[in-house]
């Protein structure tokens, strides 16, 4: 963990345009407990890199570092005063939703990084929300129950979750596989891929620029509404697409029952839906 926080600070060193020749790595951890009448999860960054896995207890348990760099020593040294606590606490508007507040500097703080690495276990049938105020990275694995998402900028990558799973990014690659459920995916600028092994009533994949791939299965029922502004819609069961305009293409059509309400997009770049024969599992 610690060497992935010193490598990390050189890039960000470069994105903030500022020398941050003073930096500084720490390790950060929580064991929350949840109480019976919660029911469900909000984990509250401002800026930093998050993977969630399913855990045994019913415990918000975090272990990772925070990184910090700063143009001067003094600065460092104020940004190192930064509390590492996490804070939990019932959302006054709704009580069974348990707030949990990742460390943060505060506004009057210097300018430089201070940025999170966190690696999170927490029950996989609880509803879990995941809100970046800036830039990170999100993994999500093995979940049960719903999901929301939201950063600033980052990646995306689901991997197995059930439940539904809601997201949003700024600019970033999502990836999900071995979906199950809905998924709705949202991103300013970024490609997109999603492997739904078993579709639920709707999937929406839409990005402001870049290409979208969605694998369903091959027997899948279907409605399709695909859009492409700038590009090309292609598709692996045989429904006719059209151009519009000079650049622009849509399918849309129906296959079987019509069960699953497919919507893809994207202002410029290509679509694709394809049907794929999924393992056993």
């Amino acid at each position: 963990m610690r060497a992935l926080l010193v490598a990390s600070l050189a890039v960000l060193a470069a994105a903030c345009g500022g020398s941050l020749a003073h930096r500084s790595v720490a390790d950060v951890a929580a064991d929350l407990p949840i109480g019976q009448d919660i029911q469900r999860i909000r984990l509250e960054v401002a800026d930093g890199t998050v993977g969630v896995a399913a855990g045994t207890e019913r415990t918000f348990a975090c272990r990772g570092g925070v990184r910090r760099a700063a143009d001067s020593a003094a600065d460092l040294a104020r940004l190192e005063r930064v509390s590492l606590a996490f804070l939990a606490a019932p959302d006054p508007a709704a009580p069974t939703t348990l707030v949990v507040r990742a460390p943060r500097r505060a506004a009057d703080d210097p300018p430089g990084v201070f940025s999170l690495e966190l690696g999170i276990h927490l029950p996989a049938d609880l509803p879990l929300e995941v809100r970046i105020q800036g830039n990170g990275h999100v993994t999500v694995g093995n979940r049960l129950a719903e999901t929301v998402v939201e950063t600033g900028r980052g990646d995306l990558r689901f991997e197995a979750c059930a439940g539904g799973v809601r997201a949003r990014t700024g600019r970033g690659m999502v990836i999900a596989f071995e979906h199950r459920g809905d998924l709705d995916v949202v991103s300013k600028v970024g490609d997109m891929q999603a492997f739904v092994r078993e579709p639920g009533e709707r999937i929406r994949l839409a990005t402001g620029q870049g290409t979208v791939q969605c694998h369903v299965p091959a027997e899948a029922d279907f409605e399709v509404d695909a859009r492409a502004e700038t590009g090309r819609v292609g598709n692996g069961f045989g429904l006719p697409s059209e151009t519009v305009g000079r650049f622009g293409a849509v399918l849309a059509g129906v296959r079987g029952s019509g069960r699953t309400k497919i919507v893809l997009r994207t202002g410029s770049g290509h679509l694709s839906l394809s049907p794929h024969r999924f393992g056993s599992g």
